[in-house]
């Protein structure tokens, strides 16, 4: 997909950009599928209590991967101009910088995980009476360490330089490899403890691999040959390393609080019920987000070199896709979720429609503002508004600690993208527009706007005709209906309302040149 003008200097960069999109999103799909495999092995060979422990324990580790404080997001910005201008001996001098930093953190989390075990018991509610819970949790951790101790700073290099295809094609591989020992010694012996002793090999075995990809791929500029960063980038670096912390640590809390809290106030058991949700809806991310990451080093490189005018032309375009692919996902989580989880697991693993709303309206919100922030980031605006985030976290901990009482499930879920739309919803547009663009942003809070309307409309819509269908219960040739409405029904109204808009027209035309012609040329 071509997002930016079709110059002869850029034709390098969009190459990159699509082979990066095009393998990232093969690599997404595969996860997903081998994720549901090992997950319908691991619900089928393992009591749901670990499934329960599985999801606490990785949001745990995930919270205390906050020590990485956005450490990786600012590396990859500095290496922008230094691989523009093939400065290698100011790659060397980074990546010097990011192997020492990385090793700190690992041993950061390594500490601070340890010290998490004392307080387990308050951590989680109606704890389950399973052996060796806290070797399991040690078990985690080192699969954290792990992958901040062997060599994972290298992937930076071919972030930056436009080649994350690299890293999703041995993601793969590694992925698969891993996937395939688990399930084997999962249904031999069913046993958690191997199945994460294979988690932590593979992530080992796949950074070492990659080190060794990066060391061949660069040779020019080894980090063992050469001085240090000086003070004053190093201090620029920490700058905005300082900048984004606060950013970081708000993600964190917003994107994996919500099983801690239902852990520990509402019951571990709902833990394990929701993970199995985000295992779809969190695959379905992490595709959209390979979509757009795949072009992130072709923005920090285009914001680089263009002008702002060219540069909103871009957002727009980019605008338009986003939220044409999340709401699309939006209302086909909304009407596929519950009858997908019945056919798939039964129906006391589901959730309530409730839970199910406010799970997407958390999926749209923080997808949306991932968007705005990955624009934020490649445009260098690290520094406006930087508290702001961790205002953020703060009104979702109390939101969701509040919201637990009496909606359980539900609220905690729901504090989530009501605490982003307090601030971030509004903000992070502003801060683009003004200090990115130059611009107004009134005329993009009035199309924001219009956007919730018409998706809320499609949303009860879509509810409706899906418990017309599934009245009298699901089947697999019901699901399959719902499919084809929810595919044809929101891309028609999505058609028609922008069918007129420059973005639309620019998209349609690049259809018919790249897709219709070649049809044509073929027939």
């Amino acid at each position: 997909m071509r997002f930016f003008p079709a110059k002869k200097s850029d034709s390098g960069r969009m190459m990159k950009s699509a082979r990066n999109m095009v393998s990232g999103i093969a690599f997404r799909l595969l996860t997903l599928l081998t994720a549901f495999v090992v997950r319908t092995v691991f619900i089928r060979c393992l009591d749901n209590a670990y499934l329960s422990v599985n999801g606490l324990y990785t949001s745990i580790l995930s919270m205390l991967s906050l020590a990485e404080l956005g450490f990786g997001t600012a590396m990859v910005y500095s290496m922008y101009k230094p691989l523009a201008d093939k400065d290698y001996d100011k790659l060397s001098q980074l990546m010097r910088l990011y192997k020492t930093v990385y090793r700190i953190i690992g041993l950061v989390i390594l500490v601070l995980g340890l010290a998490v075990i004392p307080f387990m018991d308050f951590i989680i509610k109606n704890k389950p009476d399973l052996p060796n819970l806290t070797f399991y949790y040690i078990l985690f951790l080192c699969d954290c360490v792990a992958s901040y101790l062997f060599f994972s700073y290298r992937n930076s290099v071919l972030q930056a330089d436009q080649r994350a295809s690299v890293i999703s094609n041995y993601g793969s591989v590694f992925n698969l490899v891993k996937s395939a020992l688990q399930i084997v010694f999962l249904i031999c012996f069913r046993s958690f403890t191997v199945y994460l002793l294979i988690q932590i090999g593979c992530t080992v075995l796949q950074n070492i691999a990659l080190a060794i990809k990066v060391k061949k791929d660069y040779p020019i500029f080894s980090i063992e040959k050469h001085s240090a960063l000086p003070k004053k980038e190093k201090s620029k670096i920490f700058k905005d390393v300082r900048a984004l912390m606060i950013q970081k640590v708000s993600f964190k809390v917003l994107n994996t609080s919500d099983s801690l809290i239902i852990s520990a106030f509402v019951g571990v058991n709902w833990v394990g019920l929701l993970s199995n949700y985000l295992l779809i809806v969190d695959a379905v991310v992490a595709a959209i987000s390979q979509l757009f990451g795949a072009i992130t080093a072709s923005l920090g490189n285009y914001f680089a070199k263009e002008n702002r005018e060219a540069g909103y032309g871009l957002f727009l375009k980019i605008d338009l896709v986003y939220f044409w692919i999340f709401g699309f996902s939006s209302m086909a989580f909304l009407t596929l979720l519950n009858p997908f989880v019945t056919i798939w697991l039964g129906e006391k693993y589901l959730l309530t429609l409730f839970a199910v709303i406010a799970l997407v309206l958390r999926f749209f919100v923080e997808g949306y503002m991932n968007m705005m922030s990955t624009f934020r980031s490649t445009m260098g605006l690290f520094t406006q508004g930087k508290y702001f985030p961790l205002i953020v976290a703060g009104i979702n901990i109390a939101l969701s600690i509040g919201f637990s009482y009496p909606f359980g499930v539900a609220g905690v879920l729901l504090a989530t993208p009501l605490s982003r739309c307090i601030i971030n919803v509004w903000y992070m547009p502003l801060v683009i527009f003004r200090d990115g663009f130059g611009k107004p942003v009134r005329q993009y809070y009035f199309k924001c706007i219009r956007r919730v309307i018409m998706l809320s409309a499609m949303g009860f819509l879509m509810l409706e005709l899906s418990n017309l269908i599934c009245r009298n219960g699901v089947s697999i040739g019901k699901f399959i209906a719902l499919v084809f409405l929810v595919i044809i029904i929101p891309n028609a109204v999505l058609v028609l309302v922008y069918r007129n808009t420059t973005e639309f027209k620019y998209f349609w035309t690049l259809l018919q040149d790249k897709v219709f012609r070649k049809l044509k040329s073929k027939n």
